[in-house]
């Protein structure tokens, strides 16, 4: 967490304990699959049976007051408990249909990745397709079956756990690489937690922050501004959350070279399946005018994570960047377009965000003529795909084995880069509403 001040040795020690745990932890799973599970529910049931019966004796023991509350809680636990053992298959088959259900909304996302690249004929398509029913074909017998599919389940868990403490190894070993040798090393495939899980990380690290600065935290472990002691960062990358909505899942984009660059469902009159698909619009704009628009109009928090680059890594992104605008095409939001056939158009007509965002900032908008960006998606070619098309250029990928790449993905793996010594993540602000106000009182 960015209140935390972090220590580096702990940190990689902390990260080969968790490895070595996570596959241990993996291993007895393939090894003992369903036998395991159903001993793991049998000590949930037990665990809840002991709650129960010490709430009660507490409700024996205790004052009169809160006694019918305490008496609630026991009584409802004795009812979940008498339900685990009188009805196993249904603790046995909730975790096995969740995950079944979490592998087919993988599957879908892939198909509908698939159909818009098929639309538009862009390459890669055949990956998505292939994906996809590679996703069905293990999902739909679990979530039909959940009982009769639970070894497959314990299983492909398992492996998850394998592979996850393998990406932790990975990371107690690159605390140990120098950094020059490490600028040359390219990431690959990186296992983390679930992206529903991940998703909500950004909002989850703004409520503790929230919460911290409403309990008027003073003994100087909220930190709202770190740097390494190090030059000026060649590159910012912003991960946005709110308390609003959507905007809980958060958003991504990029401050280089003077300018940001963030990428977006943009055009309202594009939005279809719920504003989750839309045409792809990349806008760029400045840096100090955005970040106050971002916190006052839409009540966001920003964290920006500051990267180092060597001079090859910048010359990597610059042509990436410049691949990347040569298939755009300038796109005139409502308002601009409304100014220049009429100079004394009413401003405040024009309400949607593109409109606003110009505005305020003087913000230039794009659309793809081409590629895979040309239409957004929000779980397949969204803000996190942009970005890590452009970051991967310096080393960093964050390529995931089920393709989906949220926000989250980046808050928990550049702020645990932050935590080490020898990474190019060299800076971590938090700018908000609350922590603004907090800096104008101290």
């Amino acid at each position: 967490m960015l209140e935390i001040k972090s220590d580096k040795m702990f940190s990689a020690t902390s990260s080969f304990i968790i490895s070595i745990v996570l596959t241990i932890i993996g291993v007895s799973l393939i090894n003992f699959k369903g036998e395991l599970y159903y001993q793991l529910i049998n000590i949930f049931t037990l665990a809840i049976l002991f709650l129960s019966i010490k709430q009660f004796v507490n409700f024996l023991l205790g004052k009169k007051k809160g006694q019918n509350i305490n008496f609630a809680k026991c009584f409802l636990n004795l009812i979940f408990c008498l339900g685990l053992t009188f009805f196993k298959n249904i603790p046995l088959s909730i975790l096995p249909l969740i995950f079944g259900i979490y592998l087919f909304v993988n599957g879908l996302v892939k198909l509908i990745n698939y159909l818009i690249l098929l639309k538009h004929k862009t390459k890669g398509r055949l990956l998505e397709l292939i994906s996809s029913l590679f996703y069905f074909i293990i999902a739909i017998p679990v979530v039909l079956a959940p009982i009769k599919n639970i070894n497959r389940f314990v299983i492909l868990i398992g492996w998850y756990f394998i592979f996850l403490g393998m990406t932790y190894m990975g990371d107690f070993i690159t605390f140990l690489i120098p950094k020059k040798l490490k600028n040359k090393i390219k990431r690959g495939f990186r296992i983390s937690l679930p992206a529903v899980i991940e998703a909500i990380i950004p909002f989850t690290v703004l409520s503790e922050i929230n919460y911290l600065i409403d309990k008027d935290e003073e003994d100087g472990s909220l930190l709202f501004d770190e740097n390494k002691n190090v030059d000026e960062p060649d590159m910012e990358v912003f991960v946005h959350t709110s308390n609003r909505g959507f905007n809980r899942m958060g958003h991504v984009d990029l401050y280089y070279q003077g300018k940001v660059i963030s990428y977006g469902n943009y055009d309202d009159t594009s939005f279809r399946l719920f504003d989750m698909i839309g045409d792809g619009v990349v806008f760029t704009t400045n840096r100090e005018k955005y970040i106050p628009f971002c916190i006052q109009h839409s009540a966001k928090t920003l964290f920006a994570f500051g990267l180092k680059l060597t001079e090859t890594q910048k010359k990597n992104i610059d042509k990436e960047i410049d691949k990347l605008f040569s298939q755009l095409v300038e796109w005139q939001p409502p308002y601009v377009a409304a100014a220049k056939a009429n100079k004394k158009v009413d401003k405040s007509k024009y309400t949607d965000y593109a409109s606003v965002l110009h505005q305020q900032t003087g913000a230039k908008f794009y659309k793809f003529t081409s590629g895979k960006f040309q239409k957004y998606f929000v779980l397949g070619a969204n803000c996190c795909r942009l970005a890590d098309l452009i970051i991967g250029k310096s080393g960093i990928d964050l390529l995931k084995m089920n393709g989906i790449i949220t926000p989250g993905t980046y808050y928990e793996y550049l702020n645990r880069e932050y935590q080490k010594k020898n990474s190019m993540v060299v800076s971590r602000h938090i700018y908000n509403q609350k922590v603004q106000d907090k800096k104008l009182n101290n």
